[in-house]
């Protein structure tokens, strides 16, 4: 599995001179900086030949079998130029989410198409440095799919931080800003995102701009000039340490931002503009290119408390966010290793990603078994080795006493994993390959059941006591990942967990103990 995220940005001024209409005549300049919220892209091989694409933002789910005949005018379109960028014809899964919604004037679709972009890399063996992935998903928006768009979100997305950017036909230039100790999270503090509960198509919005440009619209070109040298200026007003100039600025910006289109504002944004302006904020602006999403606001510590309440009255949702600096990053990398970047999200997101292809059907026939062996009196034998070991304890105390109902027949289940002094007498005399096989020797009859857990599937000692039920007529589960290794040859029915991350596949192991376990009991008590 792999998964990539990459962040959102704030951008503070020089927003639509990152347009090729304007900065290829003019030169364009943007102030921004990311923030912890981000898109999240996972992939896992699969091995038929198709193209599975799950969109929970969208609440979409496309099986693509040829992808040369792919839709791209649907929401999916991104994932799918991406996947024909790199020649992905098949076998591949991948779930897509991001952190905020779409049309939030956070530069999403710019964090979707580096985040798809580098885990479609990184499924293909390629690895980009951060201009790559800033240029290549720029070369998929604005060129493979011809949205009227800028540049600064594909590259801000791709660095991370606080970066002041300048576009012109050589190329685009990131240039980290370095601020006085302080300034940098004084500035953070001072900082208020509230969703106005509207999402606006940035496209429609960029593309009057751009047509306006492009016909040398006087009006359009001096506010585009003016929101240029805005850049500069607020670069250097908080490379001064002056934040409150800075919050200043910020509302100077969006003055001159509005008359670049007449839809950037509307009297509802104005409203709550306003309101918060009468309470304290110093300035803010409508982020990315107006219309709706997100309103930013500068509000000095002491006037925080009466925005915030003011604009919750006007039924404005306050988002608190943090800067980050990282960009791009893979979470988990092609090698299932996770890298020091996880975060809460990206991991259940891969959960979310496992647990979605896992096998129902197969989970009911491992149901049937262990319920036919408590119909027929047999004992069910459970073991493992490290986490899986855990495992095989909690399931066999699960079945033991989760599924007791008073008056009914339980389990007759035995931990092969719990008899510390048996197993470490077979261990001592007899090798580790031997734990489990010489408690069986004693015990196992005839059409018993004997579950074995490895995530690997490749455990010695588990394989060797497999071989010894199959022996003796015993009914044989395994439950593994990866592969599934020798385990998924060694018994009847071997649940292979879909994932090459160990991690997950003992998260997937418990929730199939406890899934089984609540199947078994609903049945005993409707007995």
């Amino acid at each position: 599995m792999i998964i990539s995220k990459a962040p959102v940005r704030l951008s503070f001024g020089g927003g639509g001179t990152d347009l090729p209409a304007y900065y290829e005549r003019h030169g364009g300049a943007v102030l921004s900086v990311t923030i912890d919220k981000y898109f999240y892209t996972i992939i896992e091989p699969t091995k038929d030949g198709t193209v599975e694409l799950v969109s929970s933002d969208y609440q979409l789910h496309q099986r693509i079998p040829d992808m040369e005949k792919a839709n791209l005018s649907d929401a999916l379109k991104i994932p799918k130029a991406v996947l024909k960028r790199y020649g992905v014809t098949g076998g591949l899964y991948m779930a897509l989410k991001g952190d905020v919604p779409t049309g939030s004037g956070l530069g999403l679709s710019g964090a979707v198409t580096v985040s798809i972009v580098q885990a479609v890399a990184t499924f293909k063996g390629q690895s980009h440095d951060k201009a790559e992935l800033g240029r290549i998903a720029s070369e998929i928006e604005i060129g493979a799919l011809s949205r009227p768009i800028g540049m600064q979100d594909q590259f801000a997305a791709a660095y991370g931080g606080l970066n002041f950017m300048t576009f012109s036909r050589d190329g685009v230039d990131v240039t980290p800003v370095t601020l006085p100790e302080g300034v940098l999270s004084g500035l953070e503090r001072r900082l208020l995102l509230f969703h106005t509960g509207a999402s606006r198509d940035s496209a429609s919005i960029l593309a009057g701009q751009k047509k306006s440009t492009e016909a040398s619209d006087a009006a359009v070109i001096a506010a585009l000039d003016a929101l240029k040298a805005q850049a500069y200026r607020m670069r250097d007003t908080l490379a001064a340490g002056d934040l409150d100039g800075f919050g200043r600025l910020l509302g100077e910006a969006w003055d001159f931002k509005k008359n670049l289109a007449k839809n950037i504002s509307n009297p509802e944004i104005d409203r709550y503009y306003e309101a918060a302006l009468a309470k304290g904020a110093l300035g803010g602006k409508i982020a990315g290119a107006g219309g709706g999403g997100f309103l930013l606001l500068y509000c000095p510590p002491e006037a925080q408390q009466a925005v915030i309440e003011e604009m919750t009255e006007l039924g404005l949702e306050r988002l608190p966010f943090c800067f980050e600096a990282g960009g791009a990053q893979l979470t988990l990398d092609h090698t299932g290793n996770f890298n020091a970047t996880i975060t809460p999200e990206g991991y259940l997101l891969g959960m979310r990603a496992v647990v979605s292809r896992l096998d129902k059907e197969q989970i009911g026939r491992i149901a049937d078994t262990i319920w036919e062996a408590r119909k027929h009196d047999r004992q069910i034998f459970i073991m493992g080795n490290g986490g899986s070991a855990s495992t095989a304890s909690h399931f066999c105390s699960d079945l033991s006493k989760t599924t007791l109902i008073p008056g009914k027949k339980g389990f007759r289940v035995v931990p092969l994993t719990d008899n510390i002094p048996l197993m470490t007498a077979w261990g001592n005399d007899a090798g580790f390959e031997n734990i489990f096989y010489g408690q069986l020797l004693n015990l196992l009859n005839p059409d018993d059941v004997v579950i074995g857990i490895s995530g690997g599937g490749m455990s010695p000692n588990v394989l060797k006591a497999l071989d010894l039920a199959r022996e003796r007529g015993a009914r044989t589960i395994g439950m593994a990942g990866f592969s599934g290794g020798k385990l998924k040859d060694a018994v009847e029915d071997c649940f292979i967990v879909p994932s090459d991350n160990y991690q997950f596949i003992e998260d997937v192991h418990m929730i199939l103990v406890h899934l089984i376990a609540s199947v078994l009991r609903e049945r005993i008590a409707k007995e």
